[in-house]
């Protein structure tokens, strides 16, 4: 019995790190492909061509809501094929929105927010994956968390008023913190319910890649704000 029982703990540890393995890597090709559009986009032609109107900032969010709404709704039922396109799409789309930054920040600076991200993102992800805690229960505190601060910047966007302030990155930045340790835990949460189910776990593995992924993303964008060290 205890063969038996250390047999199946075993496998069930081994499995879990090829499935952390599989979904970071997802998240980091996620990663490098909005990096490698932005990059393209920039130093091109194609930034000028593409924000020449004032309306693309607006069809790029519309955009990337689709492919969130698309990725959420189906998650469970799509092939795990069309899922990794929705969220190579959404990267994409990301790294059009990204060109711009150059514009914003040096180099320098956006290359700090990179690496301090990087590793801040890093320990939060490995507390999330070991920690005893039950991360899980402040998961509705933390959407109500996020869901206040995206309509609070909505708003004073519309009222022409600056967000881009320490005040709402010192917000973002806990809020973010939280978040991406709670989807670290869920990814293993996940992994324990569908153990066996390797259809399932290969949709949940993007499902988790791209929860990760909108994490890095906007610790990044608000570590970038406390930078603050902005062109002229």
């Amino acid at each position: 019995m205890y063969q038996e029982e250390n047999y199946v703990s075993v496998s069930y540890e081994s499995g879990l790190r090829r499935h952390v393995a599989h979904t970071f890597l997802w998240m980091t090709i996620g990663l490098l492909t909005s990096a490698l559009v932005a990059l393209l986009v920039s130093l091109t032609d194609l930034v000028w061509v593409i924000y020449s109107s004032s309306w693309t900032p607006w069809i790029l969010l519309i955009a990337q809501f689709g492919v969130v709404i698309a990725l959420a709704a189906r998650i469970t039922s799509m092939k795990p094929s069309m899922a990794r396109i929705l969220f190579l799409a959404y990267a994409i789309l990301t790294g059009v929105t990204f060109s711009t930054l150059g514009f914003a920040y040096d180099l320098g600076t956006i290359g700090a927010a990179f690496l301090i991200t990087a590793v801040y993102f890093g320990c939060l992800a490995f507390i999330g994956l070991t920690t005893k805690i039950n991360l899980l229960r402040f998961g509705p505190i933390l959407m109500i968390g996020l869901f206040a601060l995206i309509v609070c910047e909505l708003l004073l966007m519309l009222f022409g008023a600056n967000t881009n302030t320490m005040v709402f990155a010192a917000l973002g930045l806990l809020l973010f913190t939280g978040i991406t340790a709670y989807d670290a835990q869920k990814m293993k949460v996940l992994y324990t319910q569908y153990q066996g189910d390797e259809v399932m776990l290969k949709r949940l593995s993007i499902y988790s890649a791209f929860d990760l992924y909108l994490d890095f993303i906007n610790i990044f964008l608000y570590v970038l704000q406390f930078l603050g060290d902005r062109n002229d």
